[in-house]
């Protein structure tokens, strides 16, 4: 850290450190013009700069079922990689999981340590929460670089009205009324876009146009149609969606034609939608799969009379492996050139192929897929036996091999779950979709497991429909090739991190804002720092083990405190609620028997208990003896717990804490003894004419500055400290006053803590997780842990690290329960080269007495 600027300051005892929020972490030295030479080269070296700058990662949740129940846990195990090549990152070490409600409201949130990549954790989705379409989304700091949502992890999961003391009949995201009100008022509501392929229609050039139909909530809506000229005359034979509401056509465009395309809807109702316009000149770009290789063909119209432009050149990526073409000589009558590229030369991936003319400008863009053998490595999981009794001990084998059957070795993680649960959503996305396709591409993508289910010509093209439609969020073209480092304003987090920004009364960052950093638990630190260029601010350092609570004061160079802090509480979760769930009656096959297993073992699990179900359980009387106190005498706000003070102000409901006055001018007159001269926010305090007292902010030693700063609307109580009353104090005679904010309290009930307030404000940062264990009993002789009765039914077994040996092996134990039937075992995971695994097998438990 010996590079930090004089705005930064370090804490030796608590490693807590403050830094300006521009994250220079990585060089950026490397982003230089390119060398003259080969063109395609110089692009391909651009390319390689921007990824050696920006580093992107991934993340993906293997969660233990598909789909939940209100009441139940989600048990995940998160893998963070590079994004290119796939293996364990290195470069974070903090991930953030939440779980959004379906108004997008953050109801869990947990802070997780990575090691090596991998974390996992748990997240309770309480019985006081609705049913409906949630969110879970999972993130490092880095990630929001690309943008809001760009890279981070999300995945929509159905939970549906399981807890014991809930109406089954819930429906979805409200009221099963609400949810139809919901639907009669979206409908027609279908948003249909076209999209040409290689990014342009141009006159005279044959076009091949996808088009995808999406309802409100983001799922394909089924549409049938024709392409219209301005004369409402079609141009070509009627079309309609195949899978998820996508689909494409083909045309040739001509000069000065609007097209327009007349819909019919899945309710009967049509209407019409605008294709793009008609580009007079340009290039087009077509792709044609060729079983064990891709055809790429290329075409320009140019002005009649100009020169024909230079060479065409094409550039191919999949994750980071690139793949330049020879130049190709291009006509201005629409005559095709074209490249062969053979599939096995590339990873498996999405294949990003981009022509340039000969200024190095991108002209034209397609993508495509390559799948070189199966998406995953083969996870053959084999039981000690096909059936078992219940408490039976299931000793499973494991082995990955690749597709030559050579084995690898992978971390793993491993689920048991019945298998009317498991199944609940089957196209649910899995670590193969996920790394392979979703998270390279932009926006919801709805049942990505359907696309690698099986290869048939029915998949195929619905997977290239989606390419053709669904959009690119790696890099834009223009960005690499500017020759300016992209801006990184999010650091890599290597420990749990305080960041924000300080604005005015609107959103524009206040530069070299004078930021006041106290720390009032678990320990005690005070620390100054400045905001960088743009407003913003990063405290980093904090060790993790337990809950931080921290106020920040801010104050503009002048000395004005009128400012606004504004923490950042992570990425934003605005947009449209997720669309309902419909009623349970008229849900998929399969879920109203989930509701009842799990309702029963809910209940079966409370009775256990040995409370039963009693949630809130009252403490006796506590007597505390000593002086009325407007805080508790054992607050953790308090310097010395037990010690209060003869003198108290209640500021909370004093008519003029809310006037706008000072706490000085507020404490003059209402405070015998106690003097206050001059004039904001120069003023001197003295009590008794002995000298200046000590001044405590939540327990926190701070200069009378610090507390001058302070708006009195935000303070809950005034100590002052007198005399003999003051000595534990040390430091003087000169006494003590003791400020609580209103922020700073626990059980503060009014307004967000973490709302932006002037000038000040107390923030709860929370320790890492500490994921719970996953219940498992044991039986036999000897007895360890095992129940009198055993409820578990929807997840028998949950183990979210195992690590296979070089030989590709390993192998588990778990104990089934009380319950029968058919239990699915599931395992997925990345091997050390990067390559996604999956595999599953069944077992079945006989009923008791059998």
């Amino acid at each position: 850290m010996n590079n930090l600027k004089g705005n930064s300051y370090t804490s030796k005892a608590l490693g807590i450190l403050a830094l300006p929020a521009v994250a220079g972490l990585l060089a950026v030295a490397a982003f230089r013009s390119p060398a003259d030479g080969n063109p395609i080269q110089a692009i391909a070296e651009k390319l390689s700069e921007y990824y050696a700058l920006t580093r992107p990662e991934k993340v993906y949740l293997h969660l233990d079922r598909p789909a939940y129940g209100t009441g139940e846990t989600i048990w995940f195990s998160a893998y963070v990689v590079d994004a290119l090549r796939h293996h364990p990152d290195t470069l974070s070490r903090v991930l953030h999981v939440d779980l959004l409600s379906p108004e997008r409201r953050v109801v869990v949130r947990r802070t997780l340590r990575l090691a090596g990549g991998r974390a996992y954790g748990d997240l309770d989705i309480s019985d006081t929460l609705q049913a409906g379409t949630y969110l879970l989304r999972a993130y490092t700091n880095w990630m929001r670089n690309a943008g809001h949502s760009e890279y981070i992890y999300e995945r929509r999961l159905q939970v549906w009205p399981a807890a014991p003391n809930q109406p089954e009949e819930t429906g979805g995201a409200a009221s099963s009324a609400k949810s139809s009100t919901h639907a009669a008022t979206a409908a027609g509501k279908v948003d249909v876009q076209f999209f040409p392929e290689g990014g342009s229609l141009v006159a005279g050039l044959p076009s091949t146009v996808g088009f995808k139909a999406q309802a409100p909530g983001g799922r394909g809506a089924a549409i049938s149609g024709q392409v219209l000229d301005e004369q409402n005359k079609p141009v070509v034979a009627a079309f309609s969606s195949q899978h998820a509401g996508m689909g494409r056509l083909s045309f040739t465009p001509a000069a000065g034609q609007h097209y327009h395309a007349r819909v019919k809807l899945a309710d009967g109702s049509s209407a019409d939608y605008p294709l793009p316009a008609v580009q007079a000149t340009g290039y087009s770009l077509r792709v044609l799969d060729a079983g064990d290789s891709y055809t790429v063909e290329a075409r320009y119209r140019g002005v009649p009379g100009a020169p024909v432009p230079g060479p065409v050149m094409l550039l191919t990526e999949v994750r980071g492996y690139l793949v330049g073409l020879v130049p190709r000589s291009i006509t201005d009558d629409g005559t095709p050139v074209s490249w062969k590229l053979g599939k096995a030369r590339y990873p498996n991936g999405i294949l990003h192929i981009t022509l340039f003319d000969a200024q190095r400008t991108a002209q034209a863009e397609r993508l495509a897929f390559i799948l070189n053998g199966p998406p995953a490595l083969r996870v053959v999981l084999t039981p000690d036996k096909a059936s078992y009794a219940p408490h039976d001990p299931v000793h499973v084998k494991v082995q990955v091999s690749d597709a030559a059957g050579q084995p690898i070795a992978t971390n793993l993680s491993v689920t048991v779950a019945e298998a009317g649960a498991a199944s609940l959503d089957p196209d649910a996305g899995t670590v193969a979709t996920n790394l392979l396709l979703t998270s390279d591409l932009a926006g919801y993508v709805e049942n990505p497991g359907y696309y690698f289910q099986t290869a048939t010509p029915e998949t195929t093209r619905a997977l290239d429909d989606l390419l053709l439609t669904q959009g690119w969020r790696r890099y834009v073209w223009k960005e690499v090739l500017s020759g300016t480092p992209p801006a990184l304003p999010y650091g890599v987090e290597q420990s749990l991190t305080l960041a924000g920004q300080v604005t005015g009364m609107g959103q524009k960052g206040i530069a070299n804002s004078q930021l006041t950093f106290i720390q009032a638990r678990p320990t005690r630190n005070v620390l100054t720092a400045s905001t960088d260029a743009d407003g913003r601010f990063r405290f980093t350092g904090f060790p993790g083990k337990d809950t931080s609570v921290v106020t920040l004061q801010a104050r503009r160079i002048g000395g004005g405190s009128n400012v606004i802090i504004r923490p950042d509480l992570g990425p934003p979760t605005f947009g449209a609620p997720l669309p309902p769930l419909p009623p349970v009656s008229a849900a998929p096959p399969g879920v109203a028997d989930y509701l009842r297993r799990s309702r029963q073992q809910q209940v079966q699990e409370r009775q256990g208990r040995p409370e039963g179900d009693i949630r809130n359980v009252q403490l006796g009387n506590v007597a505390v003896t000593g002086k009325k106190a407007l805080v508790p005498p054992d607050d953790p706000r308090r310097l010395y717990p037990g010690v209060v003070a003869n003198t108290i102000l209640d500021f909370a409901s004093m008519p003029a804490a809310q006037s706008g006055l000072s706490i000085f001018q507020l404490l003059q007159g209402r405070v015998a003894g106690l003097t206050v001269t001059g004039n904001p926010p120069d003023v001197t305090v003295q009590i008794r004419g002995s000298g200046t007292p000590m001044f405590l902010l939540d327990g926190m030693k701070v200069d009378d500055d610090v507390i001058n700063t302070i708006p009195s609307n935000q303070v809950e109580a005034v100590e002052v400290f007198k005399g003999p009353e003051a000595a534990i104090f040390g430091g003087g005679s000169g006494g003590v006053i003791a400020v609580y904010t209103k922020r700073g309290d626990k059980n503060y009930k009014g307004d967000d803590a973490n709302t932006p307030s002037p000038g000040i404000i107390t923030v709860r940062l929370p320790g890492f997780y500490q994921a719970r264990e996953f219940y498992q009993p044991r039986y036999g002789a000897p007895v360890l842990n095992a129940p009198a009765s055993d409820p578990r039914r929807l997840t028998l077994y949950w183990d979210p690290q195992m690590t296979t040996s070089i030989l590709g092996k390993t192998e588990f134990t778990f104990f089934t329960a009380d319950g029968s039937g058919n239990y699915q075992i599931s395992v997925e995971g990345i091997s050390v080269n990067g390559d996604p695994s999956r595999g599953s097998s069944t077992i079945y438990v006989a009923p008791k007495g059998r």
